[in-house]
């Protein structure tokens, strides 16, 4: 019989402790060591046996042959291994006491507590795999209607597009798209320019929605990638911008103050060959600063009489999108050009009804206001007109009240002077 006895000198009401957590019955322990039933039943009882959950079982069979190993006079090669054994499972035994005693997990494996020390490596942001790469392609393509087919590649052939488009024919969403795709296959950084700040962040709003497409989450203000490119998103303050770098986008250029002092600076980001630049816009006056950008004007300006370009703005000549003699790729994209295009987002019977003749023309047919002979011309207008984002500190845009509970201005009356509140 395979037992753990002890010697037979040792205390016997230890050795019939130490067989009943074995599993023994007091009427077999009793008389494995010589000793009447009942008595074995009173050590039983008194020191409580029954009262030893396993831990404290194992905890003192486990001390009970260590104690025997250590006082061996003569220890063999095995008498090392198991007293080497028998002291990490006492080790062990104290874990799971003290994690018992309300510890955590790491009282149970030390490996645990260690994994978090020393230096631990930032897990990176903003990253795509190639499959998520080759699935955002695959969406961008599938998603593009004609004249955007037509913006893409000419992206790709051209170094200046500038475009002149209707409203809310997707021009802001689908050139935050290429961006996108533009940043991760590539690396090239892009600039964002907007009318506002608030319009710049209706890019980022566009790419944070795309790359979630795929299951990518994109933070940052700037946003970097793991491959580096960087996204900025700026408001009409780029004047005091110029370290940025990058591939350009520039939104409704038409509607910025002292466009031609944004411009200079602004191109001057993209001013490497490697960096592409993208103005588009809805039409707003003839007086607008922006025009001589868009009719060749300002090309021409300085110019010696041979240098200087004549282009035809034409509906006719720009509907697909021209190489014109000053460099610019330039395009006219009507809401009637955009449904021919496969957009199928209008009922322009329906947008007649809705618009006056001058509006409809202005809004969605490409047409420029001629404000020459208005009471109050959009050049002095814009003068009156500020970043909210950027210049009042007072102001929390994305707050449920921006002004809080403070007073506003909702119109102005000239004829009374008083404003309404």
């Amino acid at each position: 019989m395979n037992t753990t006895l002890t010697p037979a000198d040792l205390d016997p009401r230890r050795q019939a402790m130490l067989l009943y957590f074995q599993g023994y019955r007091v009427a077999r322990i009793a008389e494995m060591l010589g000793e009447k039933v009942a008595t074995v039943h009173s050590w039983k009882k008194r020191d409580k046996w029954g009262d030893y959950g396993p831990l404290d079982q194992m905890q003192l069979t486990t001390a009970a042959r260590y104690c025997q190993l250590i006082m061996k006079e003569q220890k063999e090669g095995k008498d090392f291994k198991e007293i080497d054994l028998l002291a990490r499972q006492s080790e062990r035994h104290a874990r799971i006491g003290k994690f018992n005693d309300g510890g955590n997990e790491a009282d149970l494996n030390p490996k645990v507590a260690n994994r978090n020390k020393g230096p631990r490596r930032q897990p990176e942001k903003n990253v795509f795999t190639d499959e998520q790469t080759e699935k955002l392609e695959e969406i961008f393509r599938n998603g593009m209607f004609e004249y955007q087919r037509h913006w893409w590649q000419a992206g790709v052939k051209h170094r200046i597009r500038n475009l002149l488009k209707s409203r809310q024919i997707g021009a802001t969403y689908f050139f935050a798209r290429e961006a996108l795709i533009d940043a991760i296959t590539t690396g090239r950084n892009q600039i964002f320019l907007s009318a506002s700040k608030a319009q710049a962040h209706v890019f980022k709003q566009y790419i944070i929605d795309f790359a979630k497409e795929v299951d990518v989450e994109l933070k940052g203000d700037p946003m970097t990638l793991s491959n580096g490119a960087c996204l900025y998103f700026l408001g009409t303050n780029a004047r005091t911008a110029q370290s940025y770098h990058g591939n350009l986008y520039l939104d409704e250029y038409f509607w910025i103050p002292k466009f031609q002092e944004l411009r200079k600076v602004a191109s001057g980001m993209a001013i490497h060959k490697k960096w592409r630049q993208t103005y588009f816009s809805t039409p707003s006056s003839l007086t607008h600063s922006a025009y001589p950008f868009w009719s060749g004007a300002l090309f021409n300006r300085g110019r010696a009489k041979a240098d200087k370009v004549d282009i035809d703005l034409t509906h006719g000549n720009l509907a697909r999108g021209v190489l014109c003699p000053d460099g610019q790729y330039r395009q006219i994209v009507t809401v009637e050009d955009a449904v021919r295009g496969g957009c199928n987002l209008f009922d322009l019977d329906q947008l007649r009804m809705e618009y006056s003749p001058d509006e409809y023309q202005n809004l969605l047919m490409c047409e420029f206001i001629d404000d020459l002979a208005s009471v109050f011309p959009l050049s002095e207008l814009q003068a009156c007109m500020v970043d909210s984002w950027e210049v009042w500190a007072d102001f929390q845009a994305l707050a449920l009240r921006p002004f809080g509970w403070r007073e506003v201005w909702i119109g102005y009356d000239p004829a009374k002077g008083t404003p309404e509140r």
